[in-house]
């Protein structure tokens, strides 16, 4: 009866190599039965990103982390949504354990709450505490027993996450962060905006912080992302206060959700009459990158007879941080371009696949005078000018050819495509043809799942600023978490540009192959410190830089 179940529950067609990376995945972390006369093994617990919206955007090592689970915590929706994927029988599923962040850790004779803020609490601080003891309870006596618990966490749980303090409290378990997209990465995506320098934030009214709204505006080439606002007249108002009211603004509500996702674009000046008082699960989006933005809405895209184009975005590290939605395109399409590195790895899903390399990096030069560059321009590209334009030129033909004659095209990128990507280019190229861009988990995500800490819980700063070789002076000036992306950038050239601003205390970690289960390290130290431990020579190309006093929290053993 349960495999006629199975069958019932997995589409066959589409989920056929999800399930064969999630049976592998399974059969390693498997906990085997204790033999008699022997103690029982030991248990795991992990925080499983389950990615925004629909559950086609969960990556396929959350999936194998559900499947493998004994004990699931998850709301009977997610349960539900699931169901599909996931065979629940055998499995324990409580309910009414997410989201218990609040009050962790404080004394509940010293809290003192205004009106306004214990209506919106659902429960006092004793009832919080007194859930969070029973949770943790729960989990150590399964642990202990040899079962394998997940708790179920919406998006990416290390940014603005309610479940990130169970790893605090259950730090002796050497707790694993399963991670999942955010409702960022699926943001970006529906708005088809590529994005530089970002500083993600919430609407903070905090007096002398330096991460809120009006500190944090000013950089003309960021693209301020504010999380969840309650109230968006009021949100507005301050925003037209520090921006210009020509500046491009967007909201995505419901992102990833398919059917309820909406996107609203203006500027700062009219983007306020145009919104509904409340809109909570909505991200909002400021700053000239959104000008580029590519988002169509449903009566602007291309007839249905024509093909469509795919900007697929496949994770970093290993393939089972690839989304099942990723996946499917890759199934369903008749033209893949993929580089040789991802075609070795995702060899399994590509074989018998139309396959064309070589047209990956091409976005050096793109809508640019080859005439009017500098030589020291010129000499910044693998190729001159004129060649990546002859390339740029052939891709684009191939796709429009194969487009008009119904096919399905894609093109695969790694990590989130729309940060820092090498392909965005395409976006603005096709932006004749219908494109779609399925979103894709950062190595930003995966290093922070490596981290196992709350980006958006340092002491000083609950903001955090994505920078890079070229900004980082300019960003660093506000002291917030800050997350760089070295692209063999120096790592020397970062800590003294950083060390201007920040005091050598100021902890440091450096997550090198973020993605990838057997080369993933953490390094930890201080600014001060960092290059004795690490040395000054030029590090690999995969690592990401991390600064800020979140990483006090050590809530688990780095690898």
């Amino acid at each position: 009866m349960q495999n006629i179940r199975m069958k019932k529950n997995i589409r066959i067609g589409s989920l056929l190599l999800v399930l064969f990376w999630v049976l592998a995945a399974g059969c390693q972390a498997h906990t085997p039965l204790a033999e008699s006369g022997k103690e029982t093994p030991q248990g795991s617990f992990k925080v499983v990103g389950m990615g925004p919206g629909d559950a086609d955007l969960m990556t396929v090592r959350a999936l194998g982390a559900i499947r493998n689970a004994d004990l699931v915590f998850c709301k009977p929706r997610i349960e539900e949504k699931l169901r599909i994927n996931v065979d629940f029988t055998g499995k324990q599923v409580l309910n009414g354990y997410g989201g218990l962040f609040r009050f962790y850790g404080k004394d509940c004779a010293k809290i003192k709450l205004s009106k306004d803020e214990k209506g919106r609490r659902s429960m006092s601080c004793e009832d919080y505490h007194r859930k969070q003891a029973e949770f943790a309870r729960l989990v150590r006596n399964a642990v202990s027993a040899g079962r394998n618990v997940v708790l179920l966490s919406s998006g990416d749980p290390t940014i603005y996450g309610p479940d990130m303090w169970s790893l605090k409290e259950l730090r002796e378990l050497d707790p694993v962060v399963v991670p999942g997209l955010s409702c960022f990465n699926a943001a970006n995506a529906a708005l088809q905006v590529s994005l530089g320098e970002v500083i993600i934030t919430a609407p903070f009214k905090r007096k002398n912080k330096k991460d809120t709204i009006e500190s944090l505006s000013g950089h003309d080439r960021a693209t301020m992302v504010i999380f969840m606002p309650r109230n968006m007249q009021d949100l507005f108002a301050r925003l037209s206060r520090v921006y210009p009211a020509d500046t491009p603004a967007a909201v995505v509500s419901y992102a990833g959700h398919a059917g309820r996702q909406n996107v609203v674009t203006g500027t700062v000046g009219d983007m306020a009459g145009a919104l509904p008082e409340n809109m909570r699960t909505s991200l909002v989006y400021v700053g000239k990158s959104l000008a580029r933005a590519r988002y169509k809405p449903a009566g602007e895209k291309a007839p249905s007879d024509k093909g469509k184009f795919y900007l697929v975005g496949i994770g970093p590290g290993d393939p089972d941080l690839a989304t099942l939605r990723a996946l499917k395109v890759i199934e369903k399409a008749d033209v893949i371009f993929a580089g040789k590195r991802i075609s070795d790895r995702f060899g399994a899903y590509l074989k018998g696949k139309n396959v064309i390399a070589g047209y990956r990096r091409l976005f050096p030069f793109y809508g640019k005078d080859c005439s009017k560059l500098t030589r020291a321009d010129k000499a910044k590209g693998r190729m001159s000018c004129e060649e990546y334009h002859r390339k740029q030129a052939e891709f684009a033909a191939m796709v429009r050819a194969a487009v008009s004659e119904g096919k399905t095209v894609a093109m695969l990128d790694r990590g989130d495509p729309l940060i820092y990507g090498p392909c965005s280019w395409v976006l603005t190229e096709l932006r004749d043809l219908d494109t779609e861009v399925v979103p894709g988990l950062s190595c930003f995500n995966a290093a922070n799942a490596a981290l196992g800490a709350g980006v958006t819980e340092g002491k000083s700063s609950h903001s955090i600023i994505l920078a890079s070789g070229w900004s980082v002076e300019e960003m660093a000036e506000h002291r917030s978490t800050m997350v760089l992306f070295t692209m063999r950038t120096q790592l020397k050239k970062f800590i003294d540009n950083l060390s201007k601003h920040y005091p050598p205390d100021t902890p440091v970690g450096i997550v090198f192959s973020a993605g990838y289960a057997e080369k993933e390290k953490v390094v930890r130290a201080t600014l001060g410190s960092i290059l004795d431990k690490v040395g000054e020579n030029r590090l690999p190309f995969e690592y990401l830089l991390y600064v800020g006093d979140f990483l006090e929290q050590k809530m688990k053993r780095d690898r």
